[in-house]
């Protein structure tokens, strides 16, 4: 499983008002899901480390809740972040979902692609054409990867990359057809080529 990310959160009871618990510096959430045996968990989180949070993690990474009871006691929950609330006007998070899955069953997530390299066809005029940022995938919690790293260097003009020619586990089910196009280089425009050579015949 990919690295964790480690976020402190306060029980909360599930009648306390949203108002009063902004007004602490917090944000109400909700930790669910069926790898919970006693049911959902309501808590609060501080607005600051949840902004710095979202700019951080990706939608694959784990999240380990360090809940902190009324009595001072705290516990830990591995969790993923479902969903956010956003303020309308201000764009700041109001609620967060938090989802705990079971070991067992897969979760649909999308995973994204690091492309790493520079294209060989790149210097020849090719156009770099990304077709997927990330992929759809089914997967076991365990399996969980936080990014597909990709090589693009060998490419050259003309060629290109499909599903099927990533280096991913067979313990990933990947939602879209094997022959799906992720990235491209391919030749430079015509046209862009005929404008630029008549620019250099009026220069010379």
């Amino acid at each position: 499983m990919a690295k964790a990310y480690q976020l402190k959160a306060i029980e909360r009871k599930e009648n306390e008002k949203a108002n009063h618990v902004k007004h602490q510096g917090f944000i109400p959430a909700v930790v669910y899901g069926p790898g919970l045996e006693e049911g959902n968990i309501h808590i609060k989180v501080s607005s600051v480390d949840t902004i710095l949070m979202l700019e951080k993690i990706e939608e694959t990474t784990p999240i380990q809740l360090v809940i902190e009871k009324e009595n001072g006691e705290k516990y830990n929950v591995t969790t993923f972040l479902k969903t956010i609330q956003r303020h309308k006007v201000t764009d700041k998070p109001i609620h967060a979902d938090f989802y705990v899955p079971s070991a067992g069953h897969k979760m649909h997530l999308n995973i994204p692609i690091e492309f790493t390299g520079e294209a060989k066809g790149l210097s020849r005029g090719g156009i770099l054409e990304v077709h997927h940022h990330d992929l759809p995938v089914e997967i076991l919690p365990k399996d969980i990867v936080e990014k597909f790293v990709v090589d693009i260097s060998g490419l050259d003009i003309n060629d290109h990359l499909t599903v099927k020619d990533l280096n991913i586990s067979e313990d990933i089910d990947v939602l879209i057809d094997p022959e799906e196009i992720i990235v491209a280089i391919t030749a430079p425009n015509v046209d862009t080529i005929a404008a630029e050579s008549e620019e250099e015949g009026e220069e010379a």
